[in-house]
């Protein structure tokens, strides 16, 4: 049984309808991702039901139910109370990783207070650039010293530069990240999407409280990267993670699962020990369920 590090999901009311859900709360970021202006959005959606039938066909034993990095903190708390209602119900299969703007102030971190009292896991995902503060704001400071001392982790977006533009495409610089899990070393880091793949072309240091997910990776790159990312990172640095229900296999007229990114990671010359160290151990370790 595997684990999937990084998967989203949203209530019947907001995939319903994207448009009719995101512009009063102005979400059009959120918007541009999902719902794009211009070609044809990869987002599919699925309820509780359906994600949990595709995790035992998947062979999926628990998902990490990462939170959107929402525009505004009144956003963050209903993204909060969908995570708390199916948490409740299926605690045995969702690791879940609480919604938070640093915008938000004391409400945010008070948010973050809440969600570790119910037992979430870990922080994000984040993507200042995209939620309108800086790296170095001093609430995402505090919230990093909180994630530390409740033992949770913390998932940020991480773009790759030298990929073709695409809806919701942001600059995160990744030095600015590197910095940030520099300074909190008691921290757990997460730097989604193979960390934008920026350390194959960085030779900076990367600090030993950071790993990685390989959310998106078959839809970013034709060929996979993995036996190379391992090699450059350590095997013990990376989560398997998909961004469930996302298209990331765009020919494929089949709805989004967890087969598909499983079978191109099994067979991308890893040997079972290392696959098992991704889709299982690591995570187990990383997000303190063992």
């Amino acid at each position: 049984m595997a684990i999937d590090s990084h998967i989203h999901l949203y209530p019947a009311d907001v995939y319903h309808s994207p448009v009719a859900w995101a512009g009063p709360r102005d979400e059009t970021y959120w918007l541009s991702c999902v719902n794009p202006s211009k070609g044809k959005s990869l987002q599919a959606w699925k309820t509780i039901s359906e994600l949990l039938h595709d995790m035992d066909a998947g062979g999926i034993e628990k998902v990490a139910l990462l939170a959107w990095y929402w525009e505004f903190h009144d956003s963050c708390i209903e993204n909060f109370s969908w995570q708390l209602e199916w948490l409740k119900m299926h605690p045995d299969r969702l690791i879940c990783f609480a919604p938070f703007n640093a915008k938000g102030g004391q409400p945010a971190l008070d948010l973050l207070e809440s969600a570790f009292d119910a037992g979430f896991k870990g922080i994000g995902e984040l993507n200042p650039p995209a939620q309108g503060y800086g790296y170095d704001d001093p609430v995402l400071d505090q919230a990093l010293q909180l994630a530390a001392q409740n033992n949770a982790a913390v998932n940020f977006h991480v773009t790759d530069p030298t990929t073709r533009d695409y809806p919701g495409k942001i600059d995160t610089p990744f030095d600015s990240l590197l910095d940030l899990a520099s300074s909190h070393l008691n921290t757990q880091f997460v730097f989604a999407h193979l960390g934008g793949c920026e350390p194959l072309r960085s030779e900076e240091r990367i600090p030993n409280n950071v790993a990685f997910d390989t959310a998106v990776s078959p839809l970013l790159y034709k060929t996979p990267v993995y036996r190379e990312f391992c090699d450059k990172v350590g095997i013990e640095n990376v989560l398997f993670g998909t961004d469930y229900p996302l298209r990331i296999f765009p020919r494929d007229i089949n709805p989004p699962n967890f087969l598909g990114p499983l079978v191109e990671l099994r067979d991308s010359g890893l040997s079972a020990f290392e696959i098992e160290a991704i889709t299982n151990s690591n995570p187990k370790r990383i997000f303190n369920l063992l």
